[in-house]
């Protein structure tokens, strides 16, 4: 009877060492240990994969997160033409009303001493003419020399005062002037003008001198000085204003509404993302534990040797810890030991 079973036996396992063979590797370094897995795991993986973006797609859809961005960016779309309707109107009238000023300069006279002075002093008199439809309390000017600006201590501001009533404002169509009275009197930096453009001014100043008027303000009334509100152009101009204001607010408040409709819908694709994560990561896991058929570590000489392994088709898969890994197809012949040398890519498993 013990002689049935040894033959039994025999025959039994006789199959399997006919066709079994070898498989020694050559590896990266930083491989801890090697692993041959089934032939059919990388369509699981890619299964479990395609599992995994269709959900996301399915999420995406579900959320409208594509529509509501696009949301959010036509709402940021009108936003932006509205501010920009609004600077260009601003713009608009800023530049008619500062155009809208005249100012005619005489008796200018500068008084400049390289040698004993960094400052250079100017004075003149002016005739101002407002043809706009406000009255104008007073303008910021930059003063120039041949068209270059001059280098100042401070803004120049010339407000218009009558010199005999000290009622503050020039009405719409009226004139004002300071001669007979006190000069316009500014400092400017002599340093930062060349010899020619000293001599030009100590010259021909009047040629050579002009301003630029770069903001003027306003007032409902003519008043004394600090009796009357004065304006800028967005308060003198506000009723005017007001409508492209309120349209920039109704855009401000409907692209705050897309924005957090968007970010809510984010948060929660956020959320389903990582519950997917999640499965596809323990998927990967299980699969590859049940997927390894054998499991090898480096010898002395840094090479993994399968022997003994039944003839077939497997993957070869070796990690390096850091989402990288050999994963190669190997084919296992019981006609002696096959040589493999393969390198890394991304890990396989690694979601």
């Amino acid at each position: 009877m013990k002689h049935v079973a040894t033959i039994a036996l025999m025959i039994f396992l006789a199959p399997a060492a006919l066709c079994a063979g070898s498989l020694r590797c050559t590896l990266p370094p930083e491989v801890a240990e090697a692993h041959l897995l089934s032939a059919g795991t990388p369509a699981m993986t890619e299964h479990f994969r395609a599992v995994y973006e269709s959900g996301l797609a399915t999420m995406s859809t579900e959320l409208r997160i594509d529509g509501l961005d696009a949301q959010v960016k036509k709402a940021q779309d009108v936003l932006e033409k509205r501010n920009q309707a609004y600077a260009d109107t601003l713009a608009s009238i800023r530049k008619k009303h500062l155009s809208s000023l005249s100012i005619t300069l005489e008796a200018i006279e500068s008084s400049i001493s390289p040698s004993s002075s960094a400052l250079g002093d100017v004075t003149f008199f002016y005739t101002a003419r407002n043809s706009t439809d406000r009255i104008i309390t007073d303008i910021t000017y930059t003063p120039r020399v041949g068209g270059k600006p001059l280098p100042t201590t401070t803004s120049l501001v010339l407000e218009f005062i009558h010199p005999e009533t000290l009622i503050s404002g020039v009405g719409p169509g009226e004139t004002m002037t300071n001669r007979g009275h006190d000069p316009e009197r500014f400092s400017f930096f002599i340093s930062e003008l060349t010899r020619e453009e000293i001599g030009a001014l100590k010259t021909d100043a009047t040629q050579q001198f002009g301003i630029e008027i770069i903001d003027m303000h306003f007032a409902d009334q003519k008043g004394y000085k600090g009796q009357v509100e004065v304006q800028d152009f967005l308060s003198a101009f506000s009723r005017r204003l007001k409508p492209l204001q309120h349209a920039i607010d109704q855009a401000e408040a409907d692209m705050e509404a897309r924005k957090n409709a968007h970010a809510k819908a984010l948060a929660a694709f956020t959320e389903g993302k990582e519950q997917l994560d999640g499965r596809l990561k323990a998927s990967l896991a299980e699969l590859k534990k049940n997927s390894i058929r054998c499991s090898v570590r480096p010898d002395k000489k840094n090479r993994f040797v399968f022997d003994s392994v039944p003839a077939g088709t497997y993957y070869l898969y070796a990690p390096d810890g850091r989402g990288g890994a050999v994963f190669e197809e190997v084919a296992v012949s019981g006609h002696g030991r096959q040589e493999i040398a393969a390198g890394m890519k991304k890990d396989p498993f690694v979601p």
